[in-house]
């Protein structure tokens, strides 16, 4: 497996930046790895990306010099995007202990997991000057496992969550907890996801909130105090935010009498706006 260069990073203590990737886009790979992103997220959780697609885009953000994240419910597919050669897997709707082991025996291989063995795929380099006992090893190692926190049942499993062995980090989705919350006050929601963050931290696990979208830029200084290390940058919100506020900014420059202002806003959850935290993708 090709080194994974976040995970020194995030145990030097350093805070990595990636953006949730929701298009079919390699050459918006290669700009996220010009401009300065350290990794990217394919969202297979919410978009219809193929499998030849998320070989495409690995392979893009390696020659970029990014590392790659694939955001996929663990099932057997699973399995094809880790032989693609994926840095990390996270995992959504982590439930309980049961779940978090599952996880683990699917992505890393014994003594740690039970991932089948294979190595004639490209992150393994084809089989081609490897010795395979080591490479597994070495797969292990690299890999980074993170499980996603978005329900109030997962929370109050934590401890036994994070009793299970093989997962580096977990991302809180501030969103899909507060709808298991039954939509509680924003400063409840907050309460409650620090909570999670402490403990995580406690535990010895990275930890990522939500995503950091145009409108919740603010909430980065006081994210990272908080010990957060993994920040992502929704590209979906970005881009409409981007072309709806330039379009915005266009026609405040053009009189009334030569165009009706056409530009649209783009829609901001309502707990987003309220909360200087991270925002979330779902």
């Amino acid at each position: 497996m090709r080194p994974n260069a976040l995970k020194p990073r995030l145990r030097a203590g350093q805070v990595v930046v990636g953006c949730l990737l929701a298009y079919d886009a390699p050459w918006l790979v290669e700009v996220l790895g010009h401009t300065g992103y350290d990794f990217v997220t394919i969202d297979l959780e919410h978009e219809p990306f193929a499998d030849d697609s998320v070989l495409s885009l690995t392979r893009a953000a390696d020659a970029a010099g990014l590392a790659t994240i694939a955001r996929l419910p663990a099932t057997e597919r699973v399995l094809p995007v880790l032989s693609a050669g994926v840095h990390g897997i996270q995992v959504p709707e982590l439930r309980d202990r049961t779940h978090a082991e599952e996880i683990v025996s699917m992505t890393r291989f014994a003594p740690v997991g039970n991932r089948t063995y294979y190595t004639q795929t490209r992150s393994a380099n084809y089989g081609v000057g490897i010795d395979e006992c080591t490479w597994t090893r070495g797969a292990n190692e690299e890999l980074l496992v993170i499980g996603t926190i978005e329900s109030i049942g997962a929370v109050e499993q934590l401890d036994e969550i994070l009793a299970v062995d093989g997962i580096d980090a977990f991302h809180v989705g501030p969103l899909d907890l507060a709808q298991s919350m039954g939509l509680p006050e924003p400063d409840e929601l907050a309460r409650v996801i620090d909570d999670v963050v402490s403990r995580c931290r406690e535990a010895g696990r990275w930890v990522a909130v939500g995503v950091v979208a145009p409108w919740g830029i603010e909430g980065v200084g006081p994210a990272v105090a908080k010990g957060l290390q993994l920040l992502h940058v929704p590209s979906a919100w970005v881009v409409t935010h981007a072309v709806a506020e330039h379009l915005t900014r266009i026609e405040q420059r053009i009189p009334r009498e030569h165009r009706i202002p056409t530009a649209a806003s783009v829609a901001q959850n309502p707990y987003l706006v309220a909360d200087p935290s991270p925002d979330d993708s779902g």
